[in-house]
């Protein structure tokens, strides 16, 4: 039977835990997963700006058909993402790749955002973290929300469970 490739989206605020949750995942399920931060292609690659017609939705695409193309069993696409300007994006892969698509977003307070920030090697400011903050950019297709209770661990564990119900459907 061939195996069919999985994409895997978690969004949410920074310092919500996405990006750690994203490494922990690939980690655990080794070479055959590929990740794709949104702030890579769009904040080192690309310089471009988080707004409507960036061309880094175009690059993620790219990178997506790219892993795909390759064989890798699961793609991961991790970032803020925010709904504004990827929405339409979101619904695209959406209905590309169906029950093969998993969403997951990070649903924590902003004080939590803030403090894990600060663990980080080059934090924002708490100004920088408030002028980008968006309080429950869900698009309503998730499959998945994360509080701030849960660990990495425990994210980790749900998602792997989600992605092995996409093989069933």
């Amino acid at each position: 039977m061939e195996r069919v490739t999985k994409l895997v989206v978690l969004r949410g605020n920074s310092g919500s835990g996405k990006t750690t949750t994203a490494r922990e995942l690939q980690r655990v399920l080794g070479p055959t997963a590929l990740l794709i931060s949104q702030d890579v292609v769009r904040r080192e690659i690309l310089h471009a700006p988080d707004t409507a017609g960036t061309p880094a939705i175009a690059v993620m695409a790219e990178l997506i058909a790219w892993g795909r193309a390759q064989g890798f069993t699961i793609i991961i696409l991790e970032g803020i993402l925010k709904r504004s300007v990827y929405g339409e994006f979101l619904r695209t892969l959406k209905q590309t790749w169906d029950t093969a698509m998993v969403i997951g977003y990070f649903d924590v307070t902003f004080a939590t955002t803030v403090k894990r920030n600060q663990i980080k090697a080059q934090p924002f400011s708490r100004a920088q973290l408030a002028q980008w903050w968006l309080g429950r950019d869900l698009l309503g297709s998730e499959d998945i929300c994360f509080d701030e209770c849960s660990t990495v661990a425990e994210q980790c564990q749900r998602l792997l469970k989600e992605i092995a119900g996409t093989e069933n459907q």
